[in-house]
């Protein structure tokens, strides 16, 4: 009862930031398309590339991202193709964004500085790095399909800022370049209004809808990737290597299970205010499911037993 608390006392400043978006749009006409491209193509690179500079890298976690990367694709891509079943038009790509993508950033940060000790903060932006990339590459190329053919996503992909700074990240590590002290601290800024405009674009997006008109289909699918399906494979992952592997220790199975639980990206409703993939829908997707966080994600901890 303690860490539910806890939880929900230190989850609450991110509600009252989607709140602090909506009122943004409604009282200051705050645009949704320029606050999304903001944090898509400027924030967002420069966040991640802070991060992946800052590392310290050891070779035993190198699975994780990429462990990481190919569940969230592995997700995307078979809820897209199961989507298409549903929907003929674009709602299959943002169904399938809102199923497999994960607040691993805005969200799962906050989370992971609580639960987890300081040396292994570290480790879970190394293991988030796997999203990043899913982000930058797959759910892209996914959102872009709403509008754009395999060819031409695939060019938008490359345009794709986070990816070069990614990139960029890893250069500056591993060839142990060291950038002046002043480079950090307005990285620090920068890290600050990644999580405040993030969860601001939901409500930005909401603000501009008068009711939230909930698609029970589109919500059920949602969920049960999101909350269930995702969770089940993470557990189960951490399970094998509890009794068979032992590769890992504790703490990478926490990070692992983090990642997991978060509620859907708030940049899906960036990407889908940037691509015209229904933003009203997407935000309403997003509201619901990190409202429905606020409990589930006390409530699953408790009953994993890995906290």
């Amino acid at each position: 009862m303690e860490i539910f608390v806890t939880l929900l006392v230190n989850l609450v400043p991110l509600y009252v930031l989607i709140a602090l978006g909506w009122v943004a749009r409604r009282y200051c006409s705050v645009d949704r398309q320029s606050l999304s491209a903001l944090a898509i193509f400027i924030i967002q690179p420069i966040v991640s590339f802070g991060f992946v500079a800052q590392l310290e890298f050891h070779v035993s976690y190198i699975l994780i991202p990429i462990l990481v990367f190919l569940i969230f694709s592995g997700l995307l891509l078979a809820t897209f193709k199961f989507s298409q079943n549903l929907y003929p038009d674009k709602r299959a790509n943002l169904l399938a964004m809102c199923s497999a993508s994960g607040n691993t950033g805005y969200f799962g940060l906050p989370l992971a500085i609580l639960l987890l000790d300081a040396q292994w903060v570290g480790v879970y932006i190394f293991a988030n790095l796997g999203a990043l990339v899913c982000e930058a590459t797959t759910a892209y190329y996914i959102a872009n399909r709403g509008q754009f053919d395999a060819k031409q996503s695939f060019k938008r992909v490359l345009q794709f800022p986070t990816i070069y700074a990614i990139a960029a990240g890893l250069v500056v590590n591993f060839a142990q370049i060291d950038l002046p002290a002043l480079v950090y601290d307005y990285w620090a800024y920068f890290k600050g209004c990644y999580i405040v405009i993030g969860m601001m674009i939901i409500g930005v997006s909401l603000g501009r809808i008068d009711s939230i008109k909930i698609g029970w289909r589109f919500l059920s699918v949602a969920f049960a990737v999101k909350f269930v399906i995702w969770p089940v494979i993470a557990f189960a992952l951490i399970m094998l290597d509890r009794m068979v592997l032992h590769w890992y220790d504790t703490p990478i199975h926490q990070i692992l299970f983090i990642i997991a639980i978060v509620p859907q990206a708030a940049n899906t409703s960036a990407f889908a205010a940037q691509l015209d993939l229904n933003p009203e829908k997407a935000a309403s997707t997003i509201l619901i499911g990190t409202i429905f966080a606020l409990f589930y994600i006390p409530l699953i901890l408790l009953v994993s037993g890995l906290y």
